[in-house]
């Protein structure tokens, strides 16, 4: 974590001094797997990373400075996806969604939960110490992740060009997962927090939700999905 925090400070530097060369490989990589796998069903890790407070600052920042700091958050998450061998999937605005698979899945989820870590480590350590140098505001992130099967799905016939997409229950949950996550915090599904080794599960509690803020089941049973989210915030200031 801490080399992966030392590369963060160093890539960010450069870029804010030389200009952003992006990190346009990420997304090549991952149309590489999905065009692999072109139509199958796979189960996979997905994960939601999400910039807290972005509407109010694209109001507020001078444009140029708020789209530096999309910048540098969408390609220093990027990275850490891809140093947990995971993928990156897109980057929707002012979030980042990556997936993961592996055929060792508990052993996985332990490094998905792990890549949430690093990233709140670099968004704190990495990122928002440089960002108070140049008198920007800090940033601050929520992060969901969940497990299921996913289909990949090709948008048209030609097998190298067409777009080519995941979609299935365990990304939109992920996603629904962002409406009760706290700024600072991960929350995990149910499939993920079975998974986790002990060590990992004594740091995530069940969520305390009802039926308006949650109401999803698990699939094809009446038992509600539950959702975990980490004991404590991993950063000290609020949005």
């Amino acid at each position: 974590m801490n080399q992966i925090i030392k590369k963060s400070k160093t890539r960010i530097k450069n870029s804010l001094e030389k200009g952003f060369l992006y990190h346009h490989l990420a997304l090549k990589r991952s149309e590489k797997f999905l065009r692999k796998h072109d139509s199958e069903r796979l189960p996979m890790f997905v994960l939601y990373v999400d910039l807290v407070g972005s509407t109010q600052m694209s109001s507020e920042l001078d444009p140029e400075i708020f789209n530096t700091l999309i910048r540098i958050f969408s390609q220093e998450m990027a990275y850490v996806i891809e140093q947990y061998d995971g993928y990156v999937l897109k980057f929707v605005g002012d979030a980042v969604l990556g997936y993961f698979f592996s055929t060792t899945q508990n052993k996985m989820a332990n490094r998905v939960v792990d890549c949430a870590k690093t990233m709140h480590k670099v968004i704190d350590h990495a990122i928002n110490p440089i960002l108070e140098q140049k008198s920007f505001p800090k940033l601050n992130v929520k992060i969901s992740i969940d497990f299921g099967n996913c289909s990949i799905v090709r948008y048209g016939s030609n097998k190298n060009q067409a777009h080519i997409d995941l979609i299935g229950l365990t990304l939109n949950l992920a996603a629904k997962m962002q409406q009760i996550t706290k700024p600072g915090h991960t929350s995990i599904g149910e499939y993920v927090y079975t998974k986790l080794i002990s060590k990992n599960k004594t740091s995530f509690q069940q969520a305390k939700t009802d039926s308006k803020s949650w109401k999803y089941h698990e699939l094809k049973k009446l038992k509600p999905y539950f959702v975990y989210v980490n004991i404590t915030s991993t950063n000290s200031h609020t949005h």
